[in-house]
């Protein structure tokens, strides 16, 4: 969804935050569409957003059952979950279901701004909705969140799918780690580089199935990594 402002769908059932949101968005030149329960989110979704503000514990259920559904359906619009549940295990719950960023209550409103123009500089709108890429034998399809290499199907978990995204928006360029991080996890996730070199590995080791396009993803040493033609 393109309009001047970036339009944001919060969904939250406490009235008091809700209200809190409304007036500090405005004042970031953000949009806003408020809906107090799972339901209503669902169906505000569907005219399509920038960006979604998810609580988790709505009054009919669970709100990252609506963030899967986004991911499951090729939906790759930003989601920051908003919650109380600050345990590590509830954030690396949130983040496998698909959530860009956590950020737990109480939480300091201009941290949340910083946390959102963040997620929308990583992710364009005209790049979030431009939904087949393709790079040689590889192709990759945000839409329906599927990537594949010379006939096979890759099984990719989200941040690997992110990387893949990622190089193929930028073939032939190095990135260092700490740049990987910041465009792909984004700049809260600055000191977990060893995350970088854990899901190249795994992403490199889908891309080496066929046999036909090794090493596509080189590592360039004292830099980072790219994705290259080169063999």
């Amino acid at each position: 969804m393109s309009t001047t402002n970036p339009h944001v769908i919060l969904v939250e059932d406490d009235e008091r935050i809700t209200s809190l949101l409304i007036e500090a968005l405005a004042d970031a030149d953000f949009s806003l569409t408020a809906c107090g329960d799972l339901a209503s989110g669902r169906r505000a979704v569907k005219d399509g957003a920038d960006l979604i503000l998810l609580d988790l514990g709505l009054p009919d259920g669970d709100g990252l059952e609506l963030c899967r559904e986004l991911r499951e359906a090729g939906d790759a619009t930003p989601v920051i979950v908003l919650t109380a549940r600050g345990e590590p295990t509830e954030r690396v719950r949130g983040l496998e279901a698909g959530a860009d960023d956590y950020l737990t209550k109480p939480f300091h409103l201009p941290e949340l701004v910083a946390r959102m123009q963040a997620v929308l500089r990583r992710v364009p709108t005209t790049e979030r909705h431009t939904a087949r890429l393709t790079w040689g034998p590889i192709w990759l399809d945000t839409a329906t969140h599927q990537a594949g290499l010379d006939g096979l199907r890759l099984s990719l978990k989200k941040r690997e799918f992110d990387l893949l995204e990622f190089f193929l928006r930028n073939p032939e360029r190095a990135w260092t780690r700490l740049q990987l991080l910041e465009k792909v996890w984004g700049p809260q996730y600055a000191c977990e580089l060893r995350a970088v070199d854990l899901n190249i590995a795994r992403l490199r080791s889908q891309l080496e199935q066929s046999g036909s396009h090794p090493r596509c993803i080189q590592t360039v040493w004292g830099v980072g990594y790219r994705l290259t033609n080169e063999t």
